[in-house]
């Protein structure tokens, strides 16, 4: 850990002269030096119309216009010598200010250095002349006595125990929160050993003591970690600042992090009351959510009776009022949120909004055909419906697709689009009164009465179980074919979703019966009369594997005989 600190130290320090040598640089100006000093050149390069005038790597002054002959770059060359030669003299390296007729003559040691003219002020910035004379002092001053300390060996000497001494208290530190975070982990893990349980669903593992163990293990380590690159930055920039040579990365250091600090701190207290706006509104928009889906589970449970919404449309009205109504909460907090206004926060703004309209084509699509079938009110959960060729039992009718349990006990689930594209036949809705009719067809030729065939057919009714006596069956003949008439028996049933089987059940006794009486099913397509009937003996109506008891009671004749 150390060793990682300290190449992390490193790095640091290559930052923090990056930062220190771009300071000037901000400017776009060309840059000017006294000899035995060091800065960087800005980006504006040398055909710039400024010049830069920097010391010991600190900005001095700009010069922004030609005096007399002398070009910015001319004079800032000329400065720079004159302040060289004062430090090489080891003369007073006082600064002070005088008004002349141009403007201000900065002196230094009493000797002339530069001079500032009205020219130098940068008017975009709203500057003015005595500012920023007053500045240009300043930070000359700040330069002179880091130069002046660079070339003091007691200085250098108090400088180097100080930095000793930081060094020697760091390594201290490190060790300390090294060993405190042996500590810690292990008294965490002991104690979430004994305390932490497995989170257990349904016989599923979603957290197990082992993961629990590992994630207290690495958040011990992360605060171990952020304590140590802490320290490791506080260390650095305190022994910048203790050479003159390196105080102005230092600074770098230090003034990046009391900003980067009073930013963060700044932006949490203005972004107080914007989160207490958005705890207010989602509150209010939670407490009338609440208050709609109380009065719609009303209508829907019929405590309440309204002309509108419909009982089997309450459930999907309330949906989309609460939909509606967490979207106009969302829009009104909006503005509310911290940072909203940013161009990263509008950014992945638009980002998700593009996502979802390129994605949400076909939810849309299904999500307006489940509207659809819900206003239309064709069917609800529990009705035995037909949707195309899928029967069943309706299990649910959801925002996007409807599942059905057919008689096979299959469940299906179909898209909203393409339940309303297909005819769907909803038995259940007139089950109640008058009742759901069951049909089924026969075709008999010709030669069978037909009186006799309308007799067998609601004969084979009245032994089918599941279908009501009143109203009572009866019997249609749709069409007069060539060679058969057909004939179509209809029933009201008990229960539409016996339907399936109940038509089994008829359509054995509807065999049964004819079978009885001697008249065969039969569509003929002939050229003449077979030469005896096609119908199957008493004696074979159970033939294997066939059970007896499953033979239904012989009908009573007229002459009290039975066939």
């Amino acid at each position: 850990m150390s060793r990682l600190l300290a190449a992390l130290a490193l790095a640091a320090i290559a930052l923090a002269r990056d930062a220190g040598a771009q300071r000037p640089a901000e400017q776009t100006i060309p840059v000017t030096t006294a000899p035995g000093t060091s800065a960087a050149r800005p980006r504006g390069g040398p055909g710039a119309d400024t010049a830069a005038l920097v010391l010991h790597k600190r900005l001095i002054t700009v010069f922004r216009a030609p005096l007399g002959a002398l070009t910015p770059e001319e004079r800032a060359d000329a400065a720079a010598r004159r302040i060289a030669a004062v430090l090489e003299q080891a003369q007073s390296d006082s600064v002070e200010a005088r008004a002349i007729p141009e403007g201000y003559l900065i002196m230094v040691g009493g000797r002339a250095a530069f001079s500032l003219t009205p020219a130098d002020v940068d008017t975009l910035v709203d500057q003015r002349l005595p500012d920023v004379v007053a500045a240009s002092v300043a930070r000359l001053r700040t330069a002179l006595a880091a130069e002046r300390e660079e070339r003091s060996l007691p200085h250098l000497l108090q400088a180097g125990g100080l930095a000793l001494l930081a060094t020697i208290l760091f390594i201290a530190l490190l060790r300390l929160i090294r060993w405190s975070r042996r500590r810690l982990s292990a008294k965490l893990l002991r104690a979430a050993a004994a305390h932490l349980p497995d989170l257990r669903v349904g016989g599923f593992t979603l957290f197990s003591a082992e993961s629990g163990l590992a994630l207290v293990r690495r958040l011990v380590d992360i605060v171990a970690w952020s304590a140590g690159l802490f320290a490791a930055y506080l260390w650095l920039a305190f022994v910048l600042t203790r050479f003159a040579y390196s105080r102005p990365w230092g600074e770098a250091l230090g003034g990046y992090l009391s900003e980067t600090v009073g930013t963060l701190a700044i932006s949490a207290i203005s972004a107080v009351p914007g989160i207490f706006t958005v705890v207010i509104i989602l509150v209010v928009a939670r407490w009338l959510g609440r208050v709609v889906s109380t009065f719609f589970d009303a209508v829907e449970g019929g405590q309440v009776e309204v002309p509108w919404p419909h009982p089997e449309t309450a459930s999907a009205t309330k949906r989309i009022v609460i939909v509606l109504l967490w979207l106009f909460a969302i829009v009104v907090a909006y503005p509310y949120v911290p940072g909203s206004g940013s161009d990263v926060f509008k950014g992945v703004s638009v980002f998700a909004g593009l996502v979802l309209s390129l994605g949400s084509s076909g939810i849309v699509n299904q999500a307006m055909s489940g509207l659809v079938l819900m206003y239309s009110r064709a069917f609800k959960a529990g009705d035995y419906v037909r949707v195309g060729e899928i029967e069943g039992t309706v299990v649910a009718l959801a925002m996007l697709s409807t599942k059905i349990r057919t008689t096979k006990r299959e469940e299906i689930t179909l898209p909203n689009a393409v339940v309303v594209s297909a005819s769907v036949k909803n038995y259940s809705r007139t089950a109640a009164d008058p009742g759901l009719l069951i049909y089924t067809s026969v075709t008999i030729g010709y030669d069978t009465p037909w009186r006799q065939v309308e007799g067998l057919l609601l004969l084979a009714a009245s032994r089918t179980s599941g279908l009501r006596r009143e109203p009572p069956p009866f019997v249609l003949k749709p069409s007069l074919a060539d060679f058969y008439v057909e004939y179509q028996l209809n029933a009201v049933l008990d229960r539409p979703e016996e339907r399936m089987r109940v038509l089994d059940r008829l359509h054995g006794t509807i065999l049964d019966a004819f079978n009885e009486y001697g008249v065969q099913i039969l569509s003929p397509h002939y050229e003449g009369d077979p030469s005896r009937p096609a119908v199957v003996p008493r004696e074979r109506w159970h033939a294997a594997p066939a059970r007896a008891a499953e033979e239904s009671p012989p009908a009573s004749h007229g002459d009290g005989s039975t066939a």
